[in-house]
């Protein structure tokens, strides 16, 4: 199940991406300097995605 965010600034819902980004994330995060994840707008997790800095992501954790 991937995990839930909501994006600071803009509110939008993303949700973790589950299949291989194939290094965008970790190509993103030694450019910047700022740690990114690779996110999508699918509730499954499924493509297309794109890259974010983790810094402007707010984990939305589910209710028991």
């Amino acid at each position: 199940m991937p995990r839930k965010y909501r994006i600071k600034g803009s509110g939008d819902i993303v949700y973790s991406l589950v299949k291989p980004d194939y290094g965008l994330a970790n190509q993103d995060t030694r450019e910047t300097g700022i740690e990114h994840k690779s996110v999508t707008l699918d509730e499954n997790g499924d493509y297309p995605s794109f890259t974010i800095p983790v810094n402007q992501l707010e984990e939305i954790h589910a209710e028991p």
